[in-house]
């Protein structure tokens, strides 16, 4: 059996550092704004090497996208107004 941290850890790539290792994976309720591109994010995961805040869809690559493919929506779309988890 897996423990929770080995699941989480699963497919987690960083696109800021390139980190393989998550600290904390979050669901959040938010309120949604379209000139707010965090509005419409519902899963969150902290990487355990930079420590930023970074969307699921991206450190997690959901539907096959590519590292390379997150990396830039990362630093295009989301980074700019990116949080740091201290």
């Amino acid at each position: 059996m897996k423990k929770y941290s080995d699941w989480d850890n699963a497919k987690f790539i960083c696109p800021e550092c390139g980190s393989k290792k998550t600290d904390i994976s979050m669901m959040v309720s938010t309120n949604f704004k379209p000139e707010d591109v965090w509005s419409s994010v519902l899963k969150l995961s902290v990487c355990a090497g930079c420590r930023y805040v970074i969307p699921a869809h991206l450190c997690k690559r959901w539907d096959n996208i590519s590292a390379e493919e997150a990396s830039f929506e990362w630093r295009n779309t989301f980074r700019p107004t990116a949080q740091k988890h201290l």
